[in-house]
């Protein structure tokens, strides 16, 4: 245990994103596998937030946008997706010392969701408007050929 939550990341590395990630692949309807694509996407970016967790810099703010696009994707609600930090919080507090520390630890996790949520949010929209602009593309389409 240590007696810093911005250190048990890094220190327990290992062990947080073995259970982390344990953790994001149950809450895939199918099996979804470590060593598949979409797999080794949710490794690389959970590995990329324990790395950079108590920073609040760009690479914190890539690792947030590439994991909450993997989940926007799917048609899980943003509760049971962002249910991962829950867990993830959970874990890590397990490797520190203090309530304090789980305390400070607990308000940067609660921050950390609500900027996920942010992510998510923005990639849900992304996704909402290409497939509005896909029916508009395809209405076009249709229209030209009843006309001609």
């Amino acid at each position: 245990m240590t007696n810093n939550w911005k250190e048990a990341p890094s220190i327990n590395r290992s062990a947080v994103l073995e259970r982390w990630m344990a953790a994001g692949l149950g809450l895939f309807p199918e099996r979804m596998t470590p060593g598949s694509p979409a797999g080794e996407a949710l490794a690389d970016a959970m590995a990329t937030l324990v790395d950079h967790f108590a920073e609040d810099g760009e690479e914190r703010r890539e690792g947030l946008e590439r994991l909450t696009r993997i989940f926007a994707v799917q048609s899980m609600p943003p509760s049971k997706s962002l249910s991962l930090f829950g867990t993830l919080g959970d874990i890590l507090a397990g490797f520190v010392a203090g309530s304090g520390e789980r305390e400070a630890m607990r308000r940067h996790l609660e921050r950390l969701t609500l900027e996920a949520f942010d992510c998510f949010m923005e990639n849900r929209e992304r996704i909402y408007r290409l497939k509005v602009e896909e029916s508009r593309s395809q209405m076009h389409m249709l229209l030209r050929r009843a006309v001609s």
